[in-house]
């Protein structure tokens, strides 16, 4: 959605029809947040209630950093593409080393169920076969 909006700004599309693209365009839940702040903005709030309007109705992760990342454009009316764009990599970049720490811890959880599960299996098919092996007194009688 960042992306999406500060390409709009760049083009010389104003705010609130970037808000209004976003909102048509998005899932049912980001859609509601993104009309809300639409109607706060034109009915004459200030940026932080019309975003803290959003944030009450238990809006998306997303949705909140949007409010962020417009942040300086909304309160200042300046073009802001560059400060949006950076603001979605900088995004970017967080949710994938969170997802990269999950993915490193996931392993180490996973250790004690998969030792649980293959240290038997080995004991049985690796280590019994060899053991009767070494006796073949126990074998022939």
């Amino acid at each position: 959605m960042m992306d999406l909006m500060a390409s709009m700004l760049a083009a010389g599309s104003p705010l609130d029809r970037g808000l209004d693209i976003l909102a048509r365009s998005a899932s049912p839940p980001v859609r509601t947040s993104l009309i809300s702040v639409k109607t706060a903005l034109d009915l004459g709030a200030s940026w932080e209630v019309a975003w803290a309007a959003a944030s009450a109705g238990g809006s998306c992760e997303a949705v909140q950093e949007l409010g962020r990342a417009l942040r300086f454009a909304g309160t200042t009316g300046a073009p802001s593409a560059a400060v949006v764009t950076a603001h979605a990599a900088q995004f970017r970049r967080r949710r994938n080393r969170a997802a990269e720490q999950r993915a490193a811890a996931l392993g180490v959880r996973l250790v004690v169920p998969l030792g649980l599960c293959s240290l038997p299996a080995f004991v049985c098919l690796g280590v019994i076969p060899i053991l009767v092996g070494l006796f073949p007194a126990f074998t022939t009688q």
